[in-house]
């Protein structure tokens, strides 16, 4: 399987998943508990910035 580099969306730590049907969707980040992932190259600094400084619950993603 091929693996991908995923990172969180609220402290930024990197993981490494293994792309497929069998992998557990929505796992919790180790260091902060947060569910949103996102890969590696998909996000620009200021990106990663705005959505950081949102508070949790007012954040939405809408990139387009």
């Amino acid at each position: 399987m091929e693996s991908l580099v995923v990172e969180c969306l609220r402290c930024g730590s990197h993981r490494e998943i293994t792309q497929g049907p069998l992998r557990q969707a929505n796992e919790q980040c180790p260091r902060c508990a947060y569910v949103g992932w996102a890969q590696v190259g998909d996000l620009t600094e200021r990106e990663r910035r705005v959505l950081r400084s949102r508070p949790l619950e007012r954040r939405r993603l809408r990139l387009a």
